[in-house]
């Protein structure tokens, strides 16, 4: 039996080393720094590192999570891939090959499975792959930034996804977005729980037998300022906390653990990869790391302060111990002496710092504005009068080490409420019109207060100012019109975006339908909506509130039952006004009691909505409960306190015959 195993093992040894395309996976833990990964805080990535090559001085081109992933699949600096940031680039798969592409044409399937909406596929970033898991569920009034799920939901996917595969090669990515604000509690948190879910990844590969057979490289985009040089988060600044990132290759077969000291960049992952695969590589600038170590100067850059703040841009280039940063004012680093980057020594580098600078020229080449807009969707802004779109552009010597202070006052104006919000808000956007995160929060408190016109106006502004994100201005102009029942200029403004928000177009056309009692065209557009896997949620809301128009109210509570589960899969928030529609479809099947508790955990979730307290009073007012029903339409002023309201509360209160509680309210109109 003994000699039967051993056989068996030399056989399944001999069959491993002779595996022409062995299985591929990616693991990429966003915003992880180098230098918080060890044997202490991340057991399970060091435990990997021991059985592999750990590349220790490895760097990002870019503190941004979209440009930085896109070097890693193409082998090309942000200039060459053509995407600079997160917003407003799309990446064109036509001009440059991908790493999934190059593998799945040497007979690989390719799948995915990302944690963060900022890699959704619609920017390109998904060229290649059979199956891309983008589904990160929408978050009413979130940030595109803050868009994300839970990393165990994202491994869970990716172990499903490789049990399925048969004895055909694949290649997978796995993206985590643990560490990434808003930190749960903090980084370092973060960090160990991204290292946990690595480890029950790599003990399914394990189980599986495909840890050792396959290529497996762990690596981070980015990493994280966490106030060593005044930037909390990443985005702005070019430092080595930023830049620099673990990097570990593990081939496949026996285990042979190295380190290597030389740098090395992101752009050498692709060709690295297709080397142990037994693939061809395309042209790229990025060199195997497997043969020669990578001497080149590294380009990094960062136009994240231009783009958003009016700052101006950095750049830098790490050459061996030096490292150069060039921006409104020149900084030479000796990283060798050091690395935590304290002192500037241009002084005595003068010599370092032109060279970089001319390399810098050399391999960055000039600004390219983000632009967004594709000749459909100019065309449909053209005709909102939306010709001249403005520019994104603009040169500025303002040092991007500035805009740190704006960044931290945004955070600031974030904890006010209200008018002081607004306040501050406002003079923020005077000062700086193209900086979208102001914008986008100071239409939301507008939108709070009740001012969707105002709000409209501003999202409509928007538009002209930073036309990279007029799409996603439209949208948010076309929702604040729907709320003020401009329905016509609200679907203008919808069809508007279908280019680059199309999910949210489609849902929201829907709504617009709905409220016309247009149910065919609104479930043709729910039914579009549906077909994105990131608005599930909201569009088997929208499918709910459509059998309720159709008087199918059972059915109506089932798809809400659905869509509750859904959302909660997917990490989608509620939709707004999903606990009324809920209580109003139970109201209609008599289940009253239920229906009240509906109502009541709708005015909790949004206590600036009258509809929710007028029905609530109303079943009060059913089962005689008139001192309630008083008591709701109270809390209902108090919370709304408008001319508006109290005429609403004097019609609603005739109705049900309570003509001197009426009268009350009819005199404070």
């Amino acid at each position: 039996m003994f000699l039967k195993r051993l056989v068996l093992l030399l056989f399944a040894c001999a069959c491993a080393r002779r595996e022409t395309h062995p299985p591929v996976i990616v693991i990429s833990i966003d915003t992880l720094r180098a230098d918080h990964v060890s044997a202490r805080t991340t057991p399970h990535i060091y435990a990997l590192s021991r059985d592999g090559i750990v590349f220790r001085n490895a760097w990002s081109h870019s503190p941004l999570t979209l440009p930085s992933h896109l070097s890693m699949f193409t082998g090309m600096l942000p200039p060459e891939h053509g995407v600079r940031d997160n917003a407003g680039y799309r990446f064109d798969p036509r001009t440059h090959p991908t790493l999934a592409a190059a593998l799945r044409a040497n007979g690989y399937r390719t799948g995915a499975a990302v944690s963060a909406y900022v890699l959704r596929a619609t920017t390109g970033v998904a060229a290649g792959f059979d199956e891309y898991d983008d589904a990160i569920g929408l978050v009413d009034g979130a940030p595109v930034g803050a868009l994300q799920r839970s990393g165990d939901v994202t491994e869970g996917i990716a172990e499903r996804w490789i049990a399925a595969q048969s004895e055909k090669p694949f290649f997978f990515f796995l993206h985590l977005y643990e560490p990434h604000t808003p930190y749960t509690p903090t980084y370092d948190a973060d960090v160990a729980h991204a290292d946990a879910i690595v480890g029950k990844f790599l003990g399914f590969l394990r189980q599986r037998g495909l840890y050792d057979r396959a290529v497996i490289v762990l690596l981070s985009d980015h990493g994280e300022g966490l106030m060593d040089h005044g930037e909390q988060e990443h985005g702005v600044l070019l430092y080595r906390e930023s830049l620099q990132v673990p990097l570990i290759v593990k081939p496949p077969g026996a285990r042979r653990h190295r380190e290597v000291d030389s740098p090395v960049s992101l752009i050498d992952v692709m060709p690295t990869i297709l080397e142990l695969a037994g693939c061809p590589a395309p042209r790229t600038r990025g060199r195997s790391l497997m043969n020669a170590t990578p001497t080149a100067p590294i380009y990094s850059e960062s136009l994240y302060a231009r783009i958003h703040l009016g700052c101006g841009e950095l750049r830098s280039i790490v050459d061996r111990d030096r490292h150069v940063i060039d921006g409104a004012r020149g900084e030479v680093y000796d990283l060798r002496s050091d690395p935590a980057e304290r002192v500037n020594v241009i002084d005595r580098e003068r010599r370092a710092y032109a060279n970089a600078r001319a390399a810098i020229a050399q391999v960055g080449g000039a600004f390219v504005t983000p632009d967004a807009i594709d000749a459909e969707e100019a065309k449909k802004l053209a005709a909102l009068g939306y010709v001249s779109g403005g520019s994104d552009s603009s040169a500025t010597s303002r040092d991007a080490r500035e805009c740190l202070g704006d960044l931290a006052q945004l955070k600031e104006v974030a904890t006010l409420k209200g008018s002081e919000a607004i306040a501050r808000l406002e003079s923020m956007l005077a000062a700086n019109p193209r900086w979208s995160d102001i914008r986008d929060q100071l239409g939301a408190a507008y939108d709070d207060a009740g001012d969707h016109l105002r709000a409209a106006r501003l999202y409509e502004d928007g538009i002209r100012a930073t036309p990279r994100l007029a799409g996603a201005f439209a949208l948010s102009a076309a929702s604040s019109l729907f709320d003020a029942h401009r329905f016509d200029e609200a679907a203008a403004h919808a069809h508007a975006a279908e280019t680059t928000e199309p999910a949210g177009a489609h849902l929201l056309l829907g709504e617009i339908a709905l409220a016309r009692n247009d149910l065919a065209t609104a479930a043709r557009e729910q039914s579009i909506a549906a077909s994105f896997r990131n608005s599930r949620g909201h569009a088997l809301f929208l499918a709910a509130r459509i059998a309720a128009a159709q008087h199918e109210f059972a059915r109506a509570l089932e798809l809400l039952k659905v869509t509750n589960d859904t959302c909660r899969q997917d990490g989608e928030s509620l939709p707004r006004g999903f606990h009324y529609a809920a209580g109003d479809a139970l109201a209609h099947l008599g289940r009253t009691a239920d229906a009240e508790r509906e109502f009541a955990a709708e005015i909790a979730a949004d206590p600036h909505d009258v509809q929710p307290y007028a029905d609530l009073a109303l079943l009060q007012i059913m089962r005689r409960d008139r001192a309630a029903a008083l008591q709701t339409i109270d809390r209902m002023a108090a919370a709304n306190p408008s001319r508006d309201t109290y005429r609403f509360a004097a019609e609603s209160l005739d109705r049900w015959g309570e003509h001197e509680a009426a009268a009350r309210w009819r005199k404070k109109e």
